[in-house]
């Protein structure tokens, strides 16, 4: 019985021996070759996984007010230049799923965050607002709750003097960093001041490339000053433009930021001797298009145009009135160079200028208005894209009022809706707008919302203020909506087992 018991553990310690050595040299075998195709299990369905990627979490630079690019404490007093008694308002609204927003300080010291406050009511068309006279930079935060079309927000913050070398009106938007932005910006003679200001909201610093094409030449310019910008993490960089470039009749600028995206706007200021001839703050510009309508033109502005395109092109260009186009003309532009073209004055019922092309082309243009003393003010007027669904942030205490145009061959009809300070919206107000037409109404609360369905309508904000013309002060600016509705991406994922082998 032991004999057969230990020969029956000698045999299984044999087999258990050979079956190891066995799936050792499979395992070995495996691993050097290709496993068989007949080996593989069919995969069943689709390998690719899609997700749906929204975007949450809104932020835009809001830059502080006009002021002079340099400091005035030298000379003697009775010629020293002086931002006189200027003052600044500042209105943020935050619109559709918005459960928290803010306004935070950006590279100033001591001040502190403001929040955004809406009504007790949840309604969808209700939003946030908040209005205060700040004239730091800050930084404009907003949390979603869902993805849609009616989600957003805008600022913008407004300046006024009817002292100093700033007299008149300046307002700009606030902007959502990119890495890439252009502007197009009036002439660079004697008296004017040109200052790309540049903020960096990353914690990473980033060298910001520029290239600045003139009106005296095709191509790109040779600068007479550095064309790089370093910007630190959490701060701002400015380059002198009017220094770099000098004595052009206007100048197209693409920035170009090398690791995070910056945000971009440009201090433009003009001064005749001890004369103020105007201030306005240049955003950036939108892409390329055939077609380029400029809103908010007025009776007797003084009007030039500025038209950039990579080669050379005509472009047709006509007043937009309350009744139909207005033939202006064509104009042959260069690619690469800049043209600056008098319009002359608009005439009675014109509210915005159409430009086309058979290429692509940008535009912009300058609105100039006459005060006493040979004083001026001007408004850089952009061009705007038609969107089904914008809005725009009115400030306190100035004379705003909206131009809507019409961009297509029929009638069509735009919803305008007004945002109480409170946060809640008023029922909005049907205009229809006759075809290639343009009309203009005042507004009302601290922000407005346009739609149009058939997304057709260009519209922009214009700024004036009674104080001004009351003593003989031009003022005047214009600035452009926002779109509304957030960025939604998909991204695809396959499967691919040749990644294992």
């Amino acid at each position: 019985m032991t004999s057969n018991s230990t020969a029956a553990r000698v045999m299984r310690i044999i087999a258990a021996t050979v079956t190891s050595l066995v799936l050792v040299g499979a395992l070995a075998f495996l691993g050097v070759v290709d496993m068989p195709d007949w080996l593989v299990d069919p995969a069943a369905g689709t390998s690719a996984t899609s997700h749906r990627v929204v975007q949450e979490r809104l932020e835009s630079y809001c830059g502080e007010r006009m002021q002079l690019p340099d400091s005035t404490d030298w000379g003697d007093s009775d010629y020293r230049a002086s931002d006189g008694n200027i003052a600044s308002s500042a209105s943020f609204a935050a619109f559709g799923t918005v459960h928290a927003a803010s306004v935070t300080p950006f590279d100033v010291d001591g001040a502190k965050t403001a929040n955004l406050s809406g009504p007790a009511s949840t309604g969808s068309d209700n939003g946030m607002t908040l209005r205060d006279d700040n004239a730091y930079p800050r930084l404009f935060d907003a949390n979603l709750l869902k993805a849609d079309a009616e989600s957003g927000q805008a600022g913008i913050l407004a300046s006024r003097a009817t002292e100093g070398d700033l007299r008149g009106i300046s307002a700009a938007t606030c902007v959502v960093p990119a890495l890439s932005q252009s502007f197009l910006l009036p002439g660079t003679g004697t008296g004017s001041s040109q200052q790309l200001v540049l903020a960096n909201p990353s914690s990473k610093p980033t060298t910001v490339s520029v290239e600045v094409y003139g009106t005296k030449a095709a191509g790109k310019m040779s600068l007479a000053t550095s064309s790089n910008v370093t910007v630190r993490g959490n701060g701002r960089s400015t380059m002198d433009l009017s220094a770099a470039a000098s004595g052009q009749d206007a100048l197209y600028v693409k920035v170009a930021s090398e690791s995070t995206a910056v945000a971009a706007s440009v201090r433009v200021i003009v001064m005749d001797g001890l004369t103020p001839k105007g201030s306005d703050f240049a955003m950036p510009l939108g892409e390329a298009d055939t077609s380029n309508l400029i809103p908010s033109v007025r009776k007797g502005d003084k009007t030039t145009l500025y038209l950039y395109s990579e080669k050379n092109t005509t472009v047709r260009a006509s007043w937009v009135s309350d009744n139909g186009l207005i033939a202006l003309g064509s104009y042959n532009i260069k690619g690469q160079q800049v043209s600056a073209i008098d319009l002359g004055n608009a005439p009675s019922g014109a509210n915005g200028i159409q430009l086309d092309s058979d290429d692509q082309f940008q535009a912009e243009a300058k609105a100039t208005l006459g005060g006493s003393s040979g004083q001026e003010d001007f408004a850089l007027l952009p061009s705007v894209a038609p969107e089904q669904r914008s809005a725009i942030a009115l400030p306190d205490g100035y004379d705003t009022s909206l131009t809507l145009a019409n961009t297509s061959n029929a009638d069509t009809t735009a919803t305008v809706a007004f945002m109480d300070a409170d946060g809640s919206m008023k029922q909005g107000q049907q205009v229809t707008i006759k075809a290639n037409s343009a009309t203009t109404m005042n507004t009302d609360g601290v922000a407005a919302v346009v739609e149009c369905k058939d997304g057709t309508v260009s519209w922009g904000l214009r700024l004036g203020s009674g104080d001004l013309s009351g003593k003989k002060i031009a003022g005047v600016s214009t600035v452009a909506p926002t779109k509304l509705g957030v960025r939604v991406a998909r991204i695809t994922s396959t499967n691919d087992l040749t990644l294992v082998r």
